[in-house]
């Protein structure tokens, strides 16, 4: 269900596979706990040495892998949260990092590229099982051996009906997170959809489902009521096909649950199902873990060339190749060969395990520094925390002999000139202060700046006077501000220029951005290499050039207010007819809208003249 719902949607609600997983392993976690503490043989350090020998070696075969390959196949835009992804995967955290630093959520068009996404069910399912075992470890202290079962039902029943309410609170009405610090820790106000998908709390209650069926039933008791399959694969038929992303796992999440719990308990398929149909689902099923885990990276690896929904198909299907050599060469080796399982044996996998891929994410690199994240994206230098612009701060870079300091604001466009801005103003002796705030436009205007009001923006320049700046440089993106005419942005502009002015500050505006409408990250190292990647291409400059309206306005208002410079970038990045997105083996744009880190270094010369004659204002 997961690998046709990640080849191409060929199953729209294939990702309920991962609920049915969760209720399948819950159930035969159980089963083999409860015989071993029935038997008086349970015990954490056999439990987890089993789980380490079952779950580690194959996932550290596909990280390190996964990771050391990431740098050739991964997109450029995901390779830095592949590698991350992986990192944190290795010690089962995946789904923490991903919840916390990757906000868009699992559906997210933006994490899709991940080709480590996929590892976050099993941080999951290796958190449920270490408090699984500790749980069972406790009931089974302070229990005797002939009631541990009905506690450990009872516990169960109660845990899971918590982990229950949760899950369907959250993803439906949202909770609110009572203290600054949790707020702080989980960068977010509210336990949302996206903490219900990812967190062990709001997923319990599915392993718990599988892990009841298990108590309820005892090793020798066979379970043999079939006439419930049909509900079961109704359940799961529905749900596979109609079950909503923006609230899920919610109430939907029951019917996969509810539909597996169903064909569990109705036992033996052996009746409905040929034999030899049978043995390949079995075969199958004895290398789904493996088929999980190799199925997704192949098919993001596979994408940045071809996204046809054939080749989706066909390298899903063919990722069951390197499933059963890992099935067959790493997981049953491990599993059933006796030598592996003395004690000291067992915690060398393990580690090993850990530090293989960790050794691979710390060789990763990456391969077109020229896209890298600009410096004040480096830095965090968002204008909104002064803390961090004052002298002394991490956003004010300071300059030998410094007489002085120049300010770069603006949104992602000025941070874009990062690298110009600092070579710049460390030339003039002056001490370079970013502050930019990607998608929030430097404007005196309620409707586009982020909290709804011009709070941040009059802040900021608040903050310039109060430091005495020496010349201030202005930046900032027009392309998303289309439905404001031409006088509204001016007059939402006018008045910083003049507050500036009014405070001895003279200013530098530069012109908006060129938009080339492609974007290098979207493409992998190995296609920019061979020559294949589709943002490697000529734009006619006068096409170009025809698409920046709105620098009329900007030269408009520039020229009516003394003591401030307008500069242009543009022939800059397009000196000729043809202008080229990567030229002399360089990328001069790092997405449709930006410039690369090169080409910002390029602009230091033109800019500390703009900057240069800005303060020639203010000597004279």
């Amino acid at each position: 269900m997961v690998v046709a719902y990640h080849a191409d949607g060929l199953l729209p609600g294939g990702f309920i596979g991962v609920d049915v997983f969760f209720v399948v392993s819950g159930y035969v976690i159980s089963k083999s706990v409860m015989s071993r503490v029935e038997a008086g043989r349970f015990s954490l350090a056999s439990f987890f040495a089993h789980r380490i020998r079952r779950i580690l070696p194959a996932l550290a075969v596909v990280l390190t892998t996964v990771i050391g390959l990431s740098t050739w196949l991964s997109p450029m835009i995901s390779r830095l949260q592949t590698v991350r992804t992986g990192g944190f995967a290795t010690i089962g955290a995946a789904n923490a990092f991903l919840y916390r630093f990757r906000p868009d959520g699992y559906f997210s068009t933006s994490e899709k590229s991940n080709a480590l996404l996929h590892t976050w069910s099993l941080s999951l399912e290796e958190q449920f099982y270490f408090f699984f075992a500790i749980g069972v470890f406790l009931i089974v202290r302070a229990s005797t051996q002939a009631n541990a079962r009905p506690l450990l039902q009872r516990v169960s029943v109660i845990v899971g009906l918590l982990s229950l309410i949760l899950c369907l609170l959250a993803s439906h009405r949202g909770i609110a997170i009572p203290t600054t610090a949790l707020r702080r820790a989980l960068g977010s106000d509210v336990l949302d959809a996206s903490f219900a998908f990812y967190m062990p709390l709001t997923r319990a209650w599915e392993f718990l489902t599988g892990v009841l069926i298990g108590i309820r039933t005892g090793k020798a008791q066979r379970l043999n009521q079939s006439h419930l399959a049909p509900f079961g694969l109704v359940a799961l038929a529905v749900a596979s096909v109609f079950t909503p992303l923006d609230t899920f796992p919610g109430v939907w999440s029951l019917f996969p649950v509810l539909g597996t719990a169903l064909l569990i308990q109705s036992g033996s398929f052996d009746q409905i199902i040929p034999k030899r149909v049978g043995s390949i689902l079995e075969w199958i099923g004895d290398r789904s873990y493996s088929w999980y885990l190799w199925h997704w990276p192949l098919l993001q690896f596979a994408a940045p060339f071809n996204t046809s929904r054939m080749i989706f198909i066909t390298v899903a299907i063919a990722s069951i190749v390197p499933a059963h050599l890992s099935y067959r060469y790493v997981e049953q080796p491990l599993r059933t060969n006796p030598q592996w399982h003395p004690p000291i044996r067992t915690v060398l996998i393990g580690i090993t395990c850990i530090l293989i891929p960790l050794t691979a994410l710390t060789m990763t690199r990456n391969p077109e520094p020229d896209l890298d994240n600009h410096l004040d994206v480096k830095l965090g230098c968002a204008y909104g925390n002064l803390d961090r612009l004052q002298p002394g701060g991490p956003c004010i870079l300071p300059a030998p002999d410094s007489r002085g300091i120049a300010a770069l604001i603006g949104d992602s466009h000025a941070g874009h000139l990062s690298e110009a801005f600092v070579i710049a103003a460390h030339d003039l002796e002056l001490d370079a202060m970013l502050a930019t705030r990607a998608s929030t436009p430097f404007l005196y205007l309620e409707s586009v700046t982020v909290d709804g009001s011009s709070e941040l923006p009059r802040q900021m320049i608040n903050h310039l006077i109060k430091q005495k700046v020496s010349v201030a440089v202005i930046a900032q993106s027009n392309y998303g501000l289309r439905f404001l005419d031409d006088k509204t942005w001016v007059d939402g502009m006018r008045p910083i220029l003049q507050e500036l002015k009014t405070a001895g500050i003279p200013a530098v505006v530069v012109a908006q951005s060129v938009s080339v409408d492609v974007d290098p990250q979207a493409c992998s190292y190995l296609q920019v290499r061979i020559g294949t990647c589709p943002a490697d291409v000529v734009r006619d400059t006068v096409q170009l050039r025809g698409d920046r309206d709105r620098v009329r306005s900007e030269v408009k208002l520039t020229s009516s207010i003394d003591g401030v410079v307008f500069m242009d970038t543009f022939n800059y990045l397009c000196p000729s007819d043809r202008c080229e997105i990567r030229r002399d083996d360089r990328w001069w744009w790092r997405d449709s809208g930006h410039i690369s880190v090169y080409a910002s270094s390029q602009l230091a010369p033109p800019l500390r003249d703009s900057m240069e004659q800005a303060l020639s204002f203010r000597t004279s």
